[in-house]
């Protein structure tokens, strides 16, 4: 065979092969239509469901709060006495005719820790999470606990979390900014529940006068 010969045997040979490619380039080709192309895959682990939050800072919060709670008591108690000790007058809301309640404030101590532990449990369920608001709350806000005192130890309690050292090694932008959200929607909640509770103080009556003519009266309440 001349020189020439075996040169398009050869060409003919390599052709061959590149049309007929692997086995894994037939599959592809037999799963995957021309047209319409298959849609890229999405990361949701970004995406903020209703109540704001993403599925990494979930994660994140549930992660962190496995190591907090066996020193959940401790967390509550000194963040509160810390919050207390820089905003002294707040003491005022635990005296009852000139005496401190200690049992209240022993237990307010721990409120709020419950409360963030709840909310925390409760990520992926929201019908859950929107009940934890709705248990804890309007009792303090009954017992005339300020809304902006709410969000003040919400954010005490944020703070002193982040910096503790349980924690040192899995803090991250993700836990975070999920904790920021959990104390934006403690402030939040704490403001809209005493707006209605004003509007709920509020009572329409509708009277008729004796000449038949309603008269509508506005009862406020306290």
């Amino acid at each position: 065979m001349s020189q020439i010969s075996k040169l398009t045997h050869i060409s003919r040979i390599s052709q061959n092969n590149q049309s007929d490619g692997s086995d894994e380039d037939k599959f592809r080709r037999a799963n995957f239509p021309v047209y319409p192309k298959p849609l890229p895959d999405r990361d949701l682990s970004y995406k903020a469901d209703e109540n704001e939050f993403t599925m990494v800072e979930k994660a994140s919060l549930r992660n962190a709060w496995r190591l907090i709670e066996p020193f959940q008591r401790r967390f509550g108690k000194e963040n509160f006495y810390s919050f207390l000790t820089r905003n002294e007058d707040l003491i005022n809301f635990f005296r009852k005719d000139g005496k401190i309640n200690l049992s209240k404030l022993h237990g307010h101590a721990m409120a709020m820790m419950k409360l963030m532990s709840k909310l925390v449990q409760t990520l992926d369920c929201n019908l859950a999470f929107r009940l934890a608001l709705d248990e804890n709350l309007p009792t303090h806000l009954k017992n005339g606990i300020d809304p902006d005192y709410m969000r003040m130890l919400a954010t005490a309690l944020k703070s002193y979390i982040l910096a503790s050292s349980v924690i040192e090694n899995h803090n991250s932008c993700s836990l975070s900014n999920g904790l920021a959200r959990l104390v934006e929607i403690v402030g939040e909640y704490a403001v809209v529940d005493e707006a209605r509770k004003r509007a709920m103080s509020t009572a329409l009556r509708t009277t008729v006068d004796d000449a038949g003519n309603r008269i509508v009266k506005v009862a406020l309440g306290t």
